[in-house]
């Protein structure tokens, strides 16, 4: 059977991690988005262990809110268009429920790429606007700018 074992300092206290640079806390994503192939897709894309992982999956906006309002996200990424409700009004309904924690940085990812679609979501809280189909690759580094 397996035992840890723990070495201790001069002074007889534990020692731990060697000192220096604290160790990176993993940032928590939310995922909003209805469609299941390209749930699979992200998930994948955006689990880096130590760095992030997709820590819960909505599909919809009451599912969305009630995960907002249970748990603590780093990250959430936000499709407009949900099976039931609209990822803007969990932009809207998330900077309201944060406002007395640290606000996770929000991404909306969608095919809707207008500027009356974008200009509400960023007047709704949003930190960034990205097209699925044009913008797809930025969404890795933006989160990555996230956890420095």
């Amino acid at each position: 059977m397996p035992f840890e074992t723990t070495s201790f300092s001069s002074q007889g206290e534990p020692q731990g991690e060697p000192q220096g640079e604290p160790a990176q806390r993993e940032l928590s994503i939310l995922l909003v988005e209805d469609s299941a192939p390209l749930c699979a897709r992200l998930i994948e894309m955006l689990t880096h262990a130590g760095t992030m992982r997709v820590t819960a999956v909505a599909d919809t906006e009451t599912a969305a809110l009630e995960l907002v309002r249970l748990q603590q996200f780093d990250v959430m990424v936000v499709d407009v268009e949900l099976r039931e409700g609209s990822g803007v009004t969990v932009v809207r309904k998330t900077r309201a429920e944060y406002s007395r924690r640290p606000f996770p940085l929000i991404i909306v990812l969608t095919n809707f790429d207008r500027k009356s679609v974008r200009e509400r979501c960023l007047a709704a809280g949003a930190d960034h606007f990205l097209d699925k189909a044009r913008e797809f690759e930025r969404l890795y580094p933006l989160i990555l700018s996230a956890s420095n």
